[in-house]
């Protein structure tokens, strides 16, 4: 095992004392960035300046369930080579001892082992975005996967997301959601379509894909204008930028009676998150609001 440490810029100088520390246990080093670039800038920095044959990362707050946690990772990939990525679950701390798990997740980057060969071989990097960054690293091996090179889940808990009350995610009355996470959501999806396009131009998962983005966004930008909408303009010049670079070609290639089906499947999945918002416009009529946005 080797232990990399990114230090982000991290105004408060270096973690020498950390690597001192545990040095006599384990193969431990510190990487300096000279920028502060983000989580995902910092985590490609780690993983361009490593050489080990699988990795996982794991945020400063954060810890691995056990000391067999990375065991626990590591048993899959070494006993099938076409496991590409293991996948445990991981608990979301909410405070006063109460825990969400997340299984078969393929969102964040949390409780997750990578093969690097596999990462290399189809370039799958992340961008320099500071929110969705791991949504679209992930949603690009999603779309890359095969028989012969799959993600594998397992039911083992192996991570906690400890919580704080001071987290990005939740200050300002959970402003992230409406602010960076929009835009950062919507190139993260735009990223992992095109890059998945250039090795598998032919798969129609990626189409699939593309198409429920669309959805998505359509309600996610209706939760911004009922939740928050001093952030209704940004978000929806995020929603025109994937009209223009993904979804005007789905809609070409598609009919509506083709994209029904994607479209309900992804409403249905997201009406908890609706509760209590009455839709202004239906998503065709939001589709023609973009189109005509793009063409201006």
């Amino acid at each position: 095992m080797k232990v990399t440490i990114v230090n982000d810029a991290d105004p408060t100088g270096d973690y020498a004392e950390f690597v001192e520390r545990f040095s006599p246990y384990m193969d431990i080093q510190e990487l300096k960035m000279e920028v502060n670039g983000g989580p995902g800038v910092a985590r490609q920095y780690g993983i361009d300046h490593t050489k080990a044959k699988y990795f996982t990362c794991i945020d400063a707050d954060d810890a691995f369930s056990s000391p067999y946690a990375l065991q626990r990772l590591v048993y899959e990939l070494d006993n099938d080579p076409t496991i590409i990525m293991n996948v445990g679950v991981f608990a979301e701390d909410h405070g006063n001892m109460t825990f969400l798990q997340h299984p078969n997740d393929m969102i964040w980057m949390f409780g997750k082992m990578y093969r690097r060969d596999f990462i290399k071989r189809y370039n799958i990097r992340f961008n320099n975005t500071r929110a969705n960054e791991d949504n679209g690293f992930n949603s690009t091996i999603r779309l890359l996967v095969s028989p012969n090179e799959k993600v594998n889940f397992i039911s083992d808990l192996v991570y906690f997301w400890y919580y704080k009350e001071d987290s990005i995610t939740r200050v300002n009355n959970a402003e992230y959601s409406y602010n960076q996470s929009f835009p950062g959501y919507t190139i993260n999806m735009i990223d992992s379509v095109k890059n998945s396009r250039k090795y598998k131009p032919f798969n129609p998962d990626i189409d699939i894909w593309a198409i429920s983005n669309m959805a998505r966004l359509y309600n996610y930008y209706l939760q911004t204008v009922a939740r928050d909408p001093r952030f209704k303009e940004q978000n929806f010049e995020s929603c025109v930028l994937y009209y223009k670079e993904i979804f005007e070609d789905m809609e070409k290639k598609y009919t509506k009676e083709q994209l029904n089906p994607v479209f309900a499947a992804v409403l249905v999945e997201q009406a908890q998150s609706m509760q209590g918002i009455v839709p202004e416009w239906t998503i065709y009529e939001f589709i023609d609001l973009l189109r005509e946005a793009a063409n201006k």
